[in-house]
């Protein structure tokens, strides 16, 4: 069975050959850069420049050799090592002040950060180190990220080098509509691009294809606004919150709409992001989320299913449990990254409720708590257990959950991979 028919049968509920592996498909299931560095070291591959897929999270874009190593099954259409199709993939930014900026990867550059890793970034991207020993990172003269002297990642800044969101201070329904909303709609270069790579990337491999992210509208909401500010919004702002998520919609509504028409019959799955949950519960109730969000994400994945057979992956962290029916109701196919160490995401009980009715792609390893600190044979046993929970009747595709951080030990990544494999094949019946 190849990888793209793996897939599907997992994602129709069936059960394949063995359980789908992702291997650093999405910007919620990769490798921070400084793990990736380390995993290579450990398996004897040359030294050499690791390339950047995802800016701020500061991931690694992992090479053919290693997805055949882990028997990778699914890639991201937007990659640019090989397999990659002979187009460039683009990159979009949002800057702090609202507009979003493109970078086209035909070309590159060597970034070597203080502990010696190499990176490669776009050539239109410089990073200066500040005296404080932080990181810049600019793109056409806007700062588009700050990383902290001791830190891993780059945060979003806004025009004047702050951290601080860019409605933080709108005080009306008025002031929302002065914002240049038409900014955060997706060029048709952009759109073409991914097209093109998509073909190429559907006629000469046997990969699964996901493409994401097609977007957010809580943590949209969220990165405008502030988290508390928006939280508050929803409960005692409504008028000014009801007014953003309006223009949020039209804005997704046209970029989903592109999306889907340009990549339908090349790509499988479509992915959203829009983090509900902490560690101890939803950051919502559920009377909130009907009342906001379930109407619009219903019309939004509507579009996906009318126009194309593509399956809506949505990435939500933390503790959702109550969640997950709402999502299921909006037409959700596919939930990641399975958060099992928060609160109410007992695997067992994910499995029993809602196992036949949505796919589980993640959980498959606590990257908090065992993947960083466990020995090896913990670790392993660690993820038998989560396979034989997850496997049965397909429904799951395999992945951390989440990405792995820095100061994860490498055997314990080799491991996870190596078991996923061994111990996800099925009973030939």
């Amino acid at each position: 069975m190849d990888s793209r028919t793996r897939v599907l049968t997992a994602l129709r509920h069936e059960e394949p050959d063995r359980i789908p592996i992702d291997v650093g498909s999405t910007p919620n299931t990769a490798f921070h850069v400084f793990v990736y560095r380390d995993l290579r070291r450990v398996l004897n591959l040359p030294e050499k420049p690791i390339r950047i897929f995802d800016f701020g999270q500061q991931l690694a874009e992992v090479e053919k050799e290693l997805l055949d190593y882990f028997h990778a099954d699914i890639i991201n259409i937007n990659r640019t090592l090989e397999p990659c199709a002979p187009y460039p993939s683009i990159w979009r930014y949002r800057t702090r002040d609202g507009r979003v900026v493109e970078i086209s990867d035909r070309e590159w550059k060597v970034w070597v950060h203080r502990n010696g890793a190499v990176i490669e970034i776009p050539k239109a991207m410089d990073i200066i180190e500040e005296e404080d020993g932080g990181y810049v990172a600019y793109v056409g003269g806007d700062a588009i990220g700050r990383m902290p002297k001791d830190g891993y990642y780059f945060w979003g800044l806004d025009r004047y080098g702050e951290e601080r969101p860019p409605l933080a201070e709108v005080k009306t329904v008025d002031d929302i509509e002065k914002f240049n909303w038409e900014y955060h709609r997706v060029s048709s270069n952009y759109v073409d691009v991914l097209r093109r790579r998509a073909e190429y990337l559907h006629r000469n491999t046997e990969y699964a294809l996901i493409f994401t992210v097609a977007g957010s509208l809580h943590e949209w909401g969220q990165g405008l606004r502030g988290w508390s500010r928006w939280l508050s919004d929803l409960r005692i702002r409504k008028p000014l919150a009801e007014a953003m998520l309006d223009h949020m919609m039209d804005v997704l509504r046209y970029n989903v709409e592109r999306y889907v028409d340009a990549l339908n019959g090349y790509v499988h799955i479509i992915g959203f992001s829009d983090d509900f949950g902490t560690e101890e519960g939803p950051q919502i109730s559920v009377q909130t989320f009907r009342e906001f969000y379930k109407h619009r994400y219903e019309e939004l994945f509507n579009i996906v299913k009318r126009r194309s057979k593509m399956y809506i992956y949505l990435h939500s962290c933390g503790s959702i449990y109550p969640l997950i029916k709402e999502f299921i109701d909006v037409g959700v196919d596919i939930l990641n990254p399975v958060q099992i160490s928060a609160r109410g995401m007992d695997p067992v009980v994910l499995k029993r409720d809602f196992g036949e009715q949505i796919v589980f792609w993640g959980g498959g390893v606590d990257t908090q708590h065992i993947l960083p600190f466990a020995k090896e044979e913990e670790v392993i046993e660690h993820v038998k257990k989560l396979i034989e929970i997850f496997k049965p009747g397909g429904g799951y595709i395999y992945a951390p959950v989440h990405n792995i951080q820095p100061n994860t030990p490498p055997q314990n990544i080799i491991a996870i991979y190596t078991t996923a494999y061994k111990y996800g094949k099925y009973t030939v019946r």
